[in-house]
């Protein structure tokens, strides 16, 4: 069920930024710090879109790492834990 909302979601963000692209042919001047270029703006958009996809996935991968390490390490902390517990449960029977 969340693959189709996936596959649905990233379905209409295409058709949104096709609609977008087709109505801004307009050529825009860019001045950056050395030069300067110009661009229709469809394809300005398209890579700044493209620059915060990257930008949030580096940013997510780096997060959930963190995460899963630190997951990682409360279990291995835990582990011996319950099997103190068991041990003492079985000494008392």
């Amino acid at each position: 069920m969340f693959r189709v909302l996936k596959i649905i979601l990233v379905a209409i963000c295409l058709v949104f930024a096709f609609v977008l692209g087709s109505q801004n042919p307009q050529l825009v001047q860019i001045n950056y710090i050395i030069a300067s270029n110009t661009l229709p703006l469809a394809m300005i958009i398209s890579i700044c879109f493209a620059l915060g996809v990257v930008v949030g996935c580096f940013i997510s991968f780096k997060l959930f790492s963190q995460l899963k390490w630190q997951n990682y390490r409360l279990k291995k902390k835990l582990a011996p834990k319950k099997n103190n517990s068991k041990l003492v449960a079985n000494k008392d029977t």
